[in-house]
C-alpha cells in the first residue's frame, strides 16, 4: 500500500563516469528496496556542460538537505 503524504523518504544518488555514462539509484528508506537506471546514450552535451549539470544537481541536493 502507498504511505501516507509526506511520509515517504526516497534517497536518490546520481553517477557520471568519466565516459558520461549516468547511473541513478532511488532507494525507499522505509523498505530498503532499490531501483537503478542506467543512462549511456550520448545527449550531445560537452564535458563543460556535463559538469555544470552535476555541480547544479549537488547544489539543488544540499538545499534539498537544509529543508
Amino acid at each position: 500500500p502507498p504511505a501516507p503524504r509526506g511520509i515517504p523518504q526516497v534517497e536518490v544518488t546520481f553517477d557520471i563516469d568519466a565516459n558520461g555514462i549516468l547511473s541513478v539509484t532511488a532507494k525507499d528508506k522505509a523498505t530498503n528496496k532499490e531501483q537503478n537506471i542506467r543512462i549511456t546514450g550520448s545527449s550531445g552535451r560537452d564535458k563543460t556542460e556535463v559538469e555544470k549539470m552535476k555541480r547544479d544537481a549537488q547544489d539543488q541536493a544540499a538545499e534539498d538537505k537544509e529543508r
